[in-house]
Order: C-alpha cells, then sequence, then structure tokens
C-alpha cells in the first residue's frame, strides 16, 4: 500500500470545481491519462460506477466507484478492479473567497510488478497530480 497528499488553489469557486470533479464525464477534460470515461451508471453519488479508461502502461478500464459525496466539501472515489494499482482518491473541498483549495489524499493498493517500483511511485504521483490540478485551473480559472 501507498499513499500521499497533494494540494492546489483552483482559481474558481467550490461549486464549479466540486461540480467538475464530481462528474465523471468530466475527467478526461482535466486528466490527461484518462481519454474516455464510459458506463456511468447515473447521476454523482454514494454508489455511483464508472469506467475510466487510463493509460498507464497500455490501455487499461479501471471500475471506479463513488463510496462518498457530501456536496461541495468531499467526494471519495475507490477503484475497485482494472489493474494492479487500485487508487482510493479523497478530494476535500474549502472555499477560500472566489478560489477553492482542494486536498487530495490518496491511499492505493500495489501488485504485480508495481510492488517493485511502489518506493518511487508517490513522488511521481504527486507530479502527475499537479499537473492535473493545473489543467483544472486553467480550464475553470477566472
Amino acid at each position: 500500500m501507498i499513499s500521499f497528499k497533494q494540494s492546489a488553489i483552483i482559481n474558481a469557486p467550490v461549486e464549479k470545481v466540486f461540480s467538475t470533479i464530481a462528474d465523471p464525464a468530466q475527467i478526461p477534460r482535466w486528466r490527461t491519462e484518462v481519454p474516455a470515461i464510459t458506463g456511468i451508471s447515473g447521476p454523482s453519488k454514494a454508489g455511483t460506477t464508472f469506467l475510466e479508461e487510463v493509460q498507464l502502461m497500455g490501455k487499461k478500464n479501471l471500475l471506479m466507484k463513488i463510496t462518498e459525496l457530501i456536496p461541495n466539501q468531499k467526494i471519495v472515489i475507490e477503484a475497485q478492479s482494472g489493474m494492479s494499482l487500485l487508487p482510493t482518491q479523497s478530494f476535500t473541498f474549502t472555499s477560500e473567497a472566489d478560489r477553492t483549495r482542494i486536498d487530495l489524499d490518496v491511499t492505493m493498493k500495489v501488485k504485480g510488478l508495481f510492488i517493485l517500483m511502489q518506493f518511487m511511485l508517490p513522488a511521481q504521483l504527486k507530479k502527475i497530480w499537479s499537473k492535473y490540478f493545473d489543467n483544472l485551473d486553467k480550464m475553470l480559472g477566472q
């Protein structure tokens, strides 16, 4: 198991940032290694599932599930199956005037060949998420 934390300030109101992150269909717009989302089971709420196509050492399809959703405050998305890295992503949102602070806490189940690389994964994943948050800021920023 590995874990890491990442924070960012997005230059947009919390409602706009939360609604973008909480909508699985929006993920490909700001996460470059996720070219497609399919099979969304319904509106975003606890229990909603979707398939996340990931380009990581080839194409993989992760079955993802929203396990917790508190509007404009928190969303937890947990990988159920699909590859040897199964992340649980917990996003917490804090309004700061017209900006939003996002605190991301990720824990990841690791198996297979990734066990050999797990010591270096947190630093690499933090860089990737920093880029994702930059993309989100460019997309939503005022």
